[in-house]
């Protein structure tokens, strides 16, 4: 295990990237960067190039230096090397094999899809023999669009350029959006912490009045308590000297009556004013619940704008690190496979 990781963390040498373009060449296959790194297991393409350009540079004289004891130090009928001309046959060899292995896959590609076609179009001619009685005007319709199906192969290398033009707009002006959406982000973020401190500003505000609103009650509270106190102590004092003038009462009870409703009606009218009041706590509790309430689901709601903004900007940075990946590289070898798709 640690051998493999000491491999693993070794940088690439150039004996194995010579080892390994033998060992392609040894296949019959022609030594390219991305096999080189694939038969490696590892390296990057611009550690591997300038190696693999060296194993080329050192190729011809390997071979020579191979093929000595031949017959003219190594020299062909035509003077030439017979290891250079070896290892020139074996690279055109290779190209050559590779250049048909790519011909015949677009070739069966090419293929597939006109056999698709002509099935197509047979289905359709059946189609039109079985309507030609009522459809007679429709059949030059669908020879001039047959025609045009067959024209399309040779407009098809128009049409990927014109894609790729296109398709540069569109990058354009998706850059064009992702600064436009990373502005509306930051002006987004702005006006969050502005709402935030509003909202802190209403909460501060909104405790103050409470706890004055509480102070108030309590204040009337024990002003309520003390009216009823001295209710009660007026009602003692009034059932005393009832007790007093009871024997006077046969004179004086129309007088003690009169007395004695009116303080029952003061009596009717602090319990009124004091349920009056009760209900007026209760509503200003109630009207206090609800703007804690009301602060609580602001707060809730400022949590999720901020999800939100935080999912944005997770997008927006995903969005600008998608066209970094697809570089010049990844469009130069797109440029060249289509040259091979139109010769094919």
């Amino acid at each position: 295990m640690s051998q493999l990781m000491e491999t693993r963390n070794r940088g690439i040498q150039e004996a194995d990237v010579f080892a390994a373009a033998d060992a392609l060449l040894a296949d019959g296959k022609r030594p390219t960067i991305e096999r080189v790194r694939q038969q490696i297991g590892r390296g990057s393409p611009n550690t591997v190039s300038p190696m693999l350009e060296r194993w080329f540079a050192a190729l011809g004289g390997r071979l020579v230096g191979s093929g000595a004891g031949t017959r003219t130090a190594g020299n062909d009928l035509d003077g030439m090397p017979l290891g250079v001309r070896n290892a020139a046959k074996l690279l055109w060899e290779t190209a050559q094999k590779e250049a048909e292995e790519t011909q015949r896959g677009e070739m069966a590609a090419v293929s597939t899809e006109l056999q698709a076609r002509e099935h197509s179009l047979a289905e359709a001619q059946g189609a039109l023999a079985q309507r030609e009685d009522a459809f007679q005007q429709a059949r030059v319709s669908l020879d001039a669009a047959l025609s045009s199906s067959r024209q399309a192969r040779e407009t098809l290398e128009g049409q990927l350029k014109a894609q790729a033009i296109e398709a540069q707009r569109v990058r354009a002006g998706l850059e064009d959006e992702i600064r436009r959406l990373t502005a509306l982000l930051a002006q987004t973020v702005e006006t969050q912490e502005q709402m935030r401190r509003e909202h802190a500003g209403v909460v501060a505000a909104k405790d103050q009045d409470l706890r004055q609103a509480q102070d108030r009650h309590t204040s009337q509270e024990k002003r309520m308590l003390a009216e009823v106190d001295r209710a009660r102590q007026a009602a003692k004092a009034l059932e005393a000297d009832l007790a007093k003038e009871h024997q006077k009462r046969t004179k004086a009870e129309e007088a003690a009556a009169k007395r004695l409703d009116a303080a029952a009606e003061k009596l009717q009218q602090v319990r009124d004013q004091l349920a009056a009041q009760a209900i007026e706590l209760a509503q200003e509790r109630a009207a206090a619940a609800v703007q804690k309430d009301r602060a609580e689901a602001l707060q809730q709601r400022i949590d999720e704008e901020r999800s939100a903004h935080e999912s944005t900007r997770r997008i927006l940075s995903e969005a600008l690190a998608r066209p970094q990946k697809s570089g010049p590289k990844a469009r130069a070898r797109t440029t060249q496979a289509k040259p091979r798709r139109s010769a094919g």
